[in-house]
């Protein structure tokens, strides 16, 4: 997908919105998966339905609700322990917590220089109670407190790529939809927050991210060295 330069675009930008597992911190998505169905005989056919998180469709999986606050982290943990062969509740849910990886300092350091500029930086998460619990470590996760605002898909009752959650972060910022922008690495949310007049950028690294933010940041060229 190619990120048009925000030099081109018309209206300002104030507030820069970075979706949190993916960008601003390691996933390990995919290698908590394959324990599951190696080690805890959760069926191929199983997982998706479980975790499922575009919200594209109904009824919703039992990630979505929890994304979106309507089921405790009990009800979560115990929809993935039925259709495992192993019942071991304390390891499933370290197992899921796995999920969860560390700070990306590259990124995070584009995120000072866009506070430095001026602009309200925030963060909006599809995420969990279970995985909230771990990323409110101000010992593992300290750059947190770089940002203005966290909106967490649990807490606000609204997730990505839903018009609602993107107007609920707007208003919440007393922004216009048009001066915002994600930074999100899921194509689906990109495109949702464009079509509610959000601007959006696909993330894939650092690197690419300081060039497709144009003219909201600007390396001087000691420090630009660190990304070539």
């Amino acid at each position: 997908m190619f990120n048009k330069p925000l030099s081109h675009q018309a209206v300002a930008t104030k507030a820069v919105v970075f979706d949190l597992g993916g960008v601003l911190i390691d996933l390990h998505s995919d290698k908590a998966g394959r324990e599951l169905i190696e080690q805890y005989g959760l069926s191929r056919h199983s997982f998706a339905p479980l975790t499922r998180s575009c919200f594209e469709s109904h009824p919703r999986s039992v990630t979505e609700l929890a994304m979106l606050g309507k089921i405790e982290t009990s009800t979560y943990l115990e929809a993935f322990l039925r259709e495992c062969s192993v019942k071991n509740a304390e390891r499933l849910r370290a197992n899921r917590l796995s999920v969860v990886g560390r700070e990306r300092k590259d990124v995070l350091t584009i995120v000072e220089r866009l506070k430095q500029a001026g602009l309200k930086c925030c963060v909006l998460s599809n995420t969990i109670a279970l995985h909230w619990e771990r990323l409110g470590s101000a010992r593992e996760y300290p750059s947190l407190s770089l940002f203005d605002h966290i909106f967490a898909s649990h807490l606000i009752g609204h997730a990505k790529p839903k018009k609602e959650a993107f107007s609920f972060v707007a208003n919440a910022l007393k922004v216009q939809m048009a001066e915002c922008l994600l930074v999100d690495d899921t194509l689906l949310n990109v495109e949702g927050a464009k079509a509610v007049g959000w601007r959006g950028i696909l993330f894939s690294d650092a690197p690419q991210l300081q060039r497709d933010l144009g003219d909201l940041y600007r390396l001087d060229p000691i420090e630009a060295l660190r990304y070539e």
